[in-house]
């Protein structure tokens, strides 16, 4: 499990849900989640884990308890897996779980088509990267993502894959999607 796609009607998350999904790296909280029912170590031992520790951001033990998190320390990751996208707004709209054509479409006439080439620093995806991996972004929503620059399915992020290879893995109809979209890509410009 690389990445987990919330829907925004999440309320709350178990103690250590996600506890020793090592490869997990891409999470963000819904906006409306409360934070006061979610609980301790949700992303301990993970990838997700290693970047907001990096961040600053990390799970403290009791003083008197082994393997038992603060719960300021849990409150202030969970915060951070809120906020840690905030600087890359279009990829958070990328990753909502609700995700559908106008609002990329929106994004775009009001950002110009070249805010699809952003690359957000965490992980270094392009917003294509981050539609393709959502297993419920729709074809018609990545083709209009891939549409407005079709130079970002190419483009590799710092695990060395590009959306084609996302789409594979999460989301088969985008690929197909995107596939058809460089043909009648490729096809335009020769005429």
């Amino acid at each position: 499990l690389e990445a987990l796609f919330l829907p925004s009607t999440l309320k709350s998350i178990e103690y250590k849900a996600f506890n020793h999904c090592r490869s997990l790296r891409l999470s963000i909280l819904p906006n409306g989640i409360n934070l006061s029912n979610d609980g301790n170590g949700i992303i301990e031992n993970t990838v997700i884990y290693q970047i907001s520790a990096a961040a600053g951001v990390q799970y403290e033990d009791e003083i008197d308890y082994i393997d038992h998190l603060t719960a300021e320390s849990s409150r202030q990751v969970n915060e951070w897996l809120i906020h840690h996208m905030d600087d890359s707004p279009f990829h958070k709209l990328c990753y909502t779980s609700s995700i559908t054509t106008k609002p990329i479409s929106d994004y775009l006439i009001e950002n110009g088509n070249d805010s699809a080439l952003q690359i957000d620093p965490i992980h270094g995806m392009t917003p294509l990267h981050m539609l393709s991996m959502n297993p419920h972004a729709r074809v018609e929503t990545i083709g209009a993502l891939l549409d407005s620059n079709t130079q970002t399915v190419f483009c590799l992020d710092k695990q060395e894959q590009s959306p084609l290879d996302y789409a594979r893995n999460y989301n088969v109809g985008g690929l197909v999607g995107m596939v058809a979209g460089l043909c009648n890509h490729r096809n335009s410009s020769v005429l």
